[in-house]
C-alpha cells in the first residue's frame, strides 16, 4: 500500500533555447588549476535520457556535451520522477514508483495524474493589473504520452488582457515517459520555451527610431493592455521597479509592451486517495558559461537559510575536510567567475570620473583583467590562502564586504562592481562570510598554538 509520494528533484532550472534536440546531461569536473591550466571547471558527460515523440525513453551516453547546434542554444529539460513509500509483504520500502508498484496498490498508470501550472508574471508584477498575467496549465493522465503544450494566456475577463483571445505565448510544452523494462521509473520531463520575445500588434509604430524589431508572428499581444502603456519614467521610488536599471537602458516614456517566454510554476502528481507530490520548475536563459561556476549559488542561497549554524560549529571548523575543502571550492568558484568578467569595462562604469587607460602599451589587451585573474589563481592553493591570513589577520574584514552592511554603499571590497538582486553591491551569503571569518580565526588560533 502507497502511503507517501513526492517528486525527484523538488526544483528544476530549465533553460531556454530554440533548438529542437535537448542538452545533453553532463557534470561538473575537476578544474583545470595546473600552472598553465585554463582555470575553468571541465565539463564531463553523463547518462542522457532521450524522449521520442511516441513516449519511447532510452539511455544514452554522449561521447561530448554539445550546447549548441545550427538551431542555436540547446534547451535544458529537465525530468522529474515520482518516488512513493509503500508496504509490501509486510515491509516498508522506499524508491522510485513504477507499474508494478501501483499494481501492488491495485492501481495502474491510467489513475496517476500530472498538473503542470507555470506563468510569466514580470508584467504584472509591475502594473498588478490581473490582465497582464500570463498563466499557462497542463493536466496530463498517466498513461498519455504525447506531448502538451504549455499555451500562455491571460485572464480574459479582464478589460484588455495581454494576450488577447485566440493568442498563444508558448511557454513550452511536458510530456510523460512511456516506462519500460530497462527505464521502469514514472516521470515527466519539461521542456521550456525557444527563448523568445513578444510585443504588441503595433510595436512597429511605438518602437519608432530604435532598434526593436520583432517578426510579425510574435506580434500577438494587445496594444491597449496595461502593460503596454506602463510609464518607465520618474519610477525611482517606486518599489516595483527594483532592481534599478530595467527595461534595457531604453529612454522610453512608456513601455514597447514586450513579454518573453521566461516562466516558473509547480508540478503536481496525484494519487487517488489524496496522496499529492509537488515540485517546482523556474526556466532561465542560456547557460552561457557551463564551465564557470557562479561563487553565490542556488545552493549556497539554501545552505544560508538551513545550515548557518554549522560554520559556528568548533568541530565542524576543526574538520579540515569540510572546512578547507568548502573554502578552496569558493576561491575556485571565485576564479572561474573572475574569468568572466572585464574588470576594464567595470573600472570604467563604477569609477567617477573613469580611469584613464594606460598611458605605455603592453603586451597584455586587458592589463587590469589579467592581473585580477593572476591573482585569484593564487588564492586556489590553500598553502598561498593560508599564509596571507595568518600574516593579516584583519585582512578578510578589510576586503570581503560584509552581508547587509548598514550602509550598503559602492566600494572597493569584495566582489567588487557586480550588483545583487536588491539593487545593492552584491555581497557573500552570511553563511560563507562567517565561514572565511571563522576558519581563519581557527588558522591562526592553531598557529598560536603550534608556537
Amino acid at each position: 500500500m502507497i502511503d507517501r509520494i513526492w517528486l525527484h528533484p523538488p526544483l528544476a532550472i530549465a533553460r531556454l533555447g530554440p533548438s529542437p534536440v535537448p542538452c545533453d546531461n553532463y557534470r561538473w569536473g575537476p578544474s583545470d588549476l595546473s600552472p598553465r591550466g585554463t582555470g575553468k571547471t571541465t565539463v564531463v558527460p553523463a547518462v542522457t535520457l532521450d524522449l521520442a515523440a511516441d513516449g519511447t525513453l532510452s539511455e544514452r551516453m554522449p561521447a561530448q556535451t554539445r550546447f549548441k547546434d545550427a538551431d542555436g542554444w540547446r534547451p535544458v529539460c529537465p525530468y522529474f520522477e515520482l518516488h512513493a513509500t509503500w508496504t509490501s509483504g509486510g515491509d516498508r520500502r522506499t524508491g522510485p514508483l513504477t507499474e508494478a508498484v501501483l499494481a501492488e496498490s491495485g492501481l495502474s498508470r491510467a489513475d496517476l495524474r500530472w498538473r503542470v501550472a507555470v506563468a510569466n508574471l514580470k508584467a504584472y508584477h509591475y502594473t498588478q493589473a490581473t490582465g497582464d498575467r500570463v498563466e499557462a496549465h497542463a493536466e496530463v493522465r498517466g498513461d498519455d504520452h504525447t506531448r502538451h503544450p504549455l499555451d500562455g494566456t491571460s485572464p480574459q475577463g479582464d478589460a484588455r488582457p495581454l494576450v488577447p483571445a485566440g493568442a498563444r505565448l508558448p511557454l513550452g510544452a511536458v510530456q510523460l515517459p512511456a516506462p519500460n523494462a530497462a527505464l521502469p521509473e514514472l516521470r515527466l520531463r519539461f521542456t521550456p520555451g525557444a527563448g523568445a520575445v513578444y510585443g504588441p500588434t503595433d510595436l512597429a509604430t511605438r518602437a519608432r527610431g530604435t532598434e526593436y524589431r520583432l517578426p510579425p508572428e510574435r506580434l500577438i499581444l494587445d496594444a491597449g493592455a496595461v502593460w503596454c502603456g506602463f510609464p518607465l519614467q520618474n519610477t525611482s521610488d517606486d518599489p516595483r521597479t527594483v532592481p534599478g536599471g530595467l527595461f534595457a537602458g531604453a529612454e522610453l516614456e512608456e513601455s514597447l509592451g514586450l513579454v518573453d517566454d521566461v516562466c516558473d510554476g509547480t508540478v503536481v502528481a496525484t494519487l487517488p486517495g489524496g496522496l499529492t507530490a509537488t515540485a517546482r520548475i523556474v526556466v532561465g536563459p542560456p547557460d552561457f558559461a557551463p564551465d564557470r561556476r557562479p561563487f553565490i549559488s542556488l545552493a549556497d542561497g539554501l545552505a544560508d537559510r538551513v545550515r548557518r549554524e554549522d560554520v559556528h560549529d568548533p568541530a565542524y571548523l576543526a574538520d579540515e575536510r569540510l572546512t578547507a575543502l568548502e573554502v578552496r571550492d569558493l576561491f575556485e568558484r571565485v576564479l572561474e567567475t573572475m574569468g568572466n568578467v572585464n574588470v576594464e569595462v567595470q573600472n570604467g562604469r563604477f569609477r567617477t570620473p573613469p580611469l584613464e587607460p594606460p598611458r605605455k602599451l603592453t603586451s597584455v589587451l586587458l592589463e587590469l583583467t589579467d592581473r585580477g585573474r593572476r591573482r585569484h589563481r593564487r588564492y586556489v592553493a590553500l598553502e598561498v590562502l593560508e599564509d596571507l591570513l595568518r600574516e593579516q589577520p584583519g585582512l578578510l574584514r578589510r576586503v570581503v564586504r560584509e552581508p547587509v552592511p548598514e550602509e550598503p554603499v559602492w566600494d572597493e571590497r569584495m566582489p567588487v562592481a557586480m550588483r545583487g538582486a536588491d539593487s545593492y553591491a552584491l555581497h557573500l551569503t552570511r553563511r560563507q562570510y562567517d565561514l572565511l571569518v571563522n576558519w581563519s580565526r581557527t588558522l591562526r588560533g592553531n598557529t598560536e598554538a603550534g608556537s
